[in-house]
């Protein structure tokens, strides 16, 4: 039910359709936010029309990269605020900091940054020259909000601690699911892909799900391909691989048709049979940042882990059970031993994992936030 509370969010990419784990994010807290209240999304033209979502979506933002330069479309935004009595203004990244001050400012109301991850660490991960820049920018930023939504806790501990943000600034809101409960239909999903994919079901199924053209995962299959696969294989160890997801290189596909047991089914817009259907995930991610949001899919859908230790930042292990199995970082053979060691278990994800991470509880924490935080 909604509160009749308005607030402006400023989403500076298109997330229709939602392709990445980013957008994905993007698009379901404020799926759950439009329930609560009246959630004026104003994003870019090049997004599809919001024909099932709750959010109400304003098409006023060029795709063109002008969007990005210090106070463009302050005047439109705050125009499209002023229309609907906006309360609160609410930007993802910083990127558009210096935009959603300004509204704000001419409001007379609080701003919030969410903060996907710390994207100067992230760029400098990655090898990105000018992460310095981003650095001070987004310090700038975060200074300069009423508040901040940080995904993971760890990204609000280095916040604090490398930009001085006072802690009274930094809150947690994490990746969610819309589960409310494990689901019970595992073998029947299994069977109905199974035949769907003409792939035996008597083995267990292990998969990787993500955006292949990002670099982070396309490390990380990589890793899966070249260092997990061949010592499952020389342990004996009999299993199905299924690897989903667009953008992957030809490369990487010629490698996949060449490995037995390992299949490719590119960009798998509705997941619920899929992820009902597997049984492990592989999560050797290792770069990147922020935290992993097919690990909280899987986890929401009972699913079995195996993890690095840089591919579990920004879970919380104490709700997550025996679910997740965290290795060390770049520890193959460790993690090889591990995925096999799963088969013997039974998945059972505690209650607590749907009381922190379900979306509808997210949401309601966010508005929740916005209404105790003052100018």
């Amino acid at each position: 039910m909604q509160s009749g509370i308005n607030i402006l969010s400023i989403v500076p990419y298109s997330i229709l359709p939602a392709q990445s784990g980013g957008k994905l994010t993007i698009r379901e807290l404020h799926h759950y936010l439009g329930k609560i209240c009246i959630d004026n999304v104003a994003g870019t033209t090049d997004n599809e029309d919001n024909t099932q979502y709750s959010f109400c979506l304003h098409k006023v933002l060029s795709d063109s990269k002008l969007r990005y330069l210090p106070y463009s479309n302050t005047g439109k935004l705050f125009k499209l605020a002023k229309e609907n009595n906006v309360q609160y203004v609410h930007t993802e990244h910083h990127y558009m900091g210096y935009t959603a001050m300004a509204v704000a400012k001419k409001l007379g109301v609080p701003w919030f940054i969410r903060s996907h991850n710390i994207e100067s660490e992230r760029f400098r991960s990655i090898g990105k020259s000018w992460w310095p820049v981003m650095r001070w920018f987004e310090k700038s930023m975060m200074q300069k909000a009423n508040g901040i939504f940080f995904i993971t806790q760890e990204d609000a501990d280095w916040a604090m601690n490398h930009y001085g943000i006072s802690p009274a600034k930094c809150h947690i809101v994490p990746h969610g699911t819309p589960l409310v409960a494990k689901p019970s239909n595992h073998l029947q999903a299994k069977a109905e892909l199974g035949s769907s994919l003409n792939i035996p079901t008597g083995v267990p199924w292990l998969y990787f799900l993500g955006a292949l053209d990002y670099q982070p995962n396309k490390e990380a299959l990589t890793h899966i391909l070249n260092d997990i696969v061949p010592l499952l294989n020389a342990k004996g160890f009999k299993y199905q691989l299924l690897i989903a997801g667009k953008g992957l290189s030809d490369e990487l596909k010629q490698q996949i048709n060449a490995t037995e047991n390992v299949s490719y089914h590119g960009f798998i817009p509705v997941l619920d049979t899929f992820l009902n259907a597997c049984d492990i995930m592989l999560n050797p991610v290792m770069t990147g940042g922020g935290i992993k949001t097919k690990a909280v899919e899987a986890l929401g859908y009972n699913k079995l882990v195996v993890s690095s230790q840089a591919g579990a930042a920004g879970l919380i292990p104490s709700v997550c059970g025996n679910n997740l199995q965290i290795v060390k970082d770049y520890d193959w053979n460790a993690f090889s031993t591990a995925v096999i060691n799963a088969t013997t278990s039974n998945p059972s994800i505690p209650d607590s994992f749907y009381d922190t991470y379900n979306w509808d509880k997210i949401a309601a924490n966010v508005l929740a936030i916005m209404q105790r935080t003052k100018v």
